[in-house]
């Protein structure tokens, strides 16, 4: 009967062994798969603020407009504003190479527009940390534009499988709205 129950005993103990390993090993496995695929999505990818900074660089201006495009391969697309007036530009977000530059159409540009990101007094920085204390998530779009005669910053945040659009005054730095994109 103890032989039995030894036996017994050594075999619960072995397929716990298995099962301990099959766990770990899978835990493994998944982990070192998603961090690969993180990686293979950042490797080499140029930061927002980098391609913020090399492209005002480069074009001697102020990025006032941002969006990242998750298409393949991902891009930044920024309006910037120069001497010579507005730029669309888009930049390889892993190269960081211009794609496309253009100089928008001043006929069919909103002329208080231009005068509002002058006289903006919040930063399109400091319009993200506010939208960001609102809405713990990722900036995917910012856009400064006129609502109803108020000067605002639209942003769009990704958190998680959600998506939000907030909207924070220009000047005065007050998130209007916050909601819930469907």
């Amino acid at each position: 009967m103890k032989n039995q129950w030894s036996t017994i005993k050594q075999g619960i103990i072995q397929r716990k062994k298995v099962i301990m390993t099959v766990s770990i090993a899978s835990v493994l496995l998944f982990g070192g798969a998603a961090g690969t695929a993180v990686y293979a999505v950042n490797k080499g990818a140029l930061s927002e603020d980098e391609a913020v900074k090399m492209i005002s660089e480069k074009l001697g201006g102020e990025v006032t407009q941002f969006e990242k495009d998750w298409d393949q391969p991902m891009t930044y697309e920024m309006t910037v504003k120069t001497e010579e007036g507005y730029q669309d530009v888009d930049v390889d977000a892993e190269k960081g190479e211009i794609l496309s530059q253009e100089m928008e159409d001043d006929d069919n540009e909103d002329m208080s527009t231009q005068k509002s990101v002058e006289t903006a007094k919040i930063s399109m920085d400091q319009a993200e940390k506010i939208a960001l204390k609102k809405v713990d998530g990722q900036i995917t779009d910012v856009e400064l534009d006129s609502e109803n005669g108020i000067l605002v910053y639209e942003l769009e945040i990704n958190q998680g499988q959600k998506e939000y659009d907030v909207v924070v005054d220009a000047t005065t730095g007050k998130v209007l709205k916050t909601e819930l994109d469907d």
